[in-house]
């Protein structure tokens, strides 16, 4: 995600696929986790059905199957807030209201219903009893029946003022870590999801009159009284996501190879919007690896932060001015590398993806001069943030907590957050690259990617492919991870 803080005005926000190895996504139809998902919007109410054939690609067995039910956060008594005290007023544009998925039947392969139960620290899990020992290189299908009660709310999931936000709309599997299924909770923090990679094949019904954008490619699209019924398919991604609105436009882009379709409702420029999601694949491309999907979409939407990343699907906030706006275009297309194809937990590990992507960003307008900033501008403004940040809590509570290997349930809020998981890897990126040289530095970037491309990695993954491309980090990163370096 791209918190509304940019490297140019970046002060105003003191006033406002395996962890475990060898798991990750395959190759071959029978080796890979797939999802066959098919809903229905009716006003607020999405209903829907999913088949999923889980891959055991670890080297445990499993006796139950774990789902993430992040629809459950927007209900009434969750412990859990999606939206933070900071966004609250403004995400919840017409009054607190609330939604929540429920779960009506689970069923084995044959049909049978299988004994399932919601729980979790907030009610956020769906367990679901296999009945049965799925050992390691078997596959397990289940279908689940669930509906999701939309809130109206600005936030990844819920109708808004001018779309319908439909991110984690579906239960999903919890990402396998250590051999056994992470449970997500939804902070207001950052980034609260874990999963792995598969492949989808989704059909929407939905009101003739929205324009949608999505995470894969339409194969078929049928209008029958007045509903449109349309199916998407989408491979090795970790989740699938879709924006409605009826007031849509776009303009698309080929020249690339790649799909590119910028979705929007009030831009005076479209053309230069989509120019920035083209400048960014094609960098992007030439500087870490190839583009992982066949299409993407940038979608103009209400949202309270910056934007949001899906695989082959980000969303940017309508709130944002000109230089903001191009910026977390930049800045999204860049997790389609960082944590959309290469994977990490962004609950335990959020500075990973992050600091990876806000990082991408000074490259890009280091190389792409007519944007406006140099690198060094962007550095001297995260190292002037990062200190006042300092500063301001060493007034505030006599010291920073600077290290980076924490979770989200342990920042205090979306000032400290930013500064850790966004600034602060800037700044650790930039002295690397200075240390080790170009050659290297990049050479680990690329490494990183083509070795940790549809699996998940960790924090000393990325130390590891770094000294295996040849530098001598001597302690570097873990300096900065426990927060013992000085800046």
């Amino acid at each position: 995600m791209k918190r509304i803080i940019t490297l140019f005005a970046v002060l105003a926000l003191i006033m406002s696929c395996a962890v475990f190895a060898g798991y990750g996504c395959k190759s071959g139809a029978d080796k890979i986790t797939t999802y066959t998902i098919e809903c229905s919007l009716s006003g607020e109410v999405l209903t829907g059905s999913e088949t999923v054939s889980f891959y055991n690609g670890t080297e445990n067995s499993f006796t139950e199957l774990k789902f993430n039910l992040f629809g459950n956060a927007f209900r009434s008594g969750a412990a859990y807030s999606p939206i933070s005290s900071q966004y609250r007023a403004r995400a919840y544009y017409n009054g607190v209201n609330y939604g929540d998925m429920t779960v009506s039947t689970v069923k084995d392969a044959d049909g049978s219903p299988l004994a399932f139960e919601i729980c979790g620290e907030d009610q956020n899990i769906l367990s679901v009893a296999l009945g049965k020992e799925v050992f390691p290189g078997e596959t397990v299908k289940v279908t689940v029946d669930f509906t999701l009660k939309l809130a109206k709310v600005i936030a990844r999931t819920g109708i808004n003022r001018k779309a319908v936000n439909l991110a984690n709309f579906y239960p999903i599997l919890c990402g396998i870590e250590d051999g056994a299924f992470y449970e997500c909770l939804y902070y207001a923090n950052g980034d609260p999801f874990f999963s792995d990679c598969a492949d989808y094949t989704v059909t929407l019904t939905a009101d003739e009159k929205y324009v949608v954008a999505a995470s894969g490619k339409v194969s078929d699209s049928v209008v029958n009284g007045g509903m449109r019924t349309s199916v998407y398919s989408a491979k090795n991604v970790r989740s699938f996501a879709f924006v409605l609105s009826d007031k849509f436009e776009s303009v698309c882009d080929t020249s690339l190879g790649t799909e590119i379709t910028y979705y929007f409702y009030d831009d005076a420029a479209p053309d230069k919007s989509l120019k920035a999601a083209v400048d960014s694949v094609r960098y992007f491309e030439n500087t870490f690896g190839e583009y992982p999907y066949e299409t993407f979409a940038v979608v103009q939407t209400e949202f309270v932060q910056g934007g949001m990343e899906f695989p082959s699907l980000v969303m940017i906030s309508d709130s944002l001015e000109d230089k903001a706006y191009l910026e977390v275009t930049v800045h999204e297309t860049a997790h389609q590398w960082w944590q959309t194809a290469v994977g990490n937990n962004e609950i335990k590990y959020g500075f990973l993806d992050e600091g990876l992507a806000e990082y991408s960003v000074v490259l890009f307008y280091e190389n792409h001069p007519d944007y406006g900033y140099t690198r060094q501008s962007c550095v001297e403004a995260a190292e002037k943030t990062y200190k006042l940040f300092c500063s301001v809590y060493e007034k505030l509570f006599g010291g920073a907590d600077t290290s980076m290997m924490r979770g989200l349930g342990e920042y205090s809020g979306e000032y400290e957050y930013v500064n850790i998981a966004y600034i602060k890897p800037t700044i650790m990126y930039d002295c690397l690259r200075e240390t080790v040289g170009d050659n290297i530095f990049f050479k680990g970037l690329k490494r990183y990617y083509s070795e940790y491309k549809f699996k998940n990695a960790d924090p000393y993954d990325l130390v590891g492919v770094f000294e295996k491309s040849g530098a001598d980090t001597n302690g570097y990163f873990e300096s900065f991870f426990d927060g013992k370096v000085i800046l």
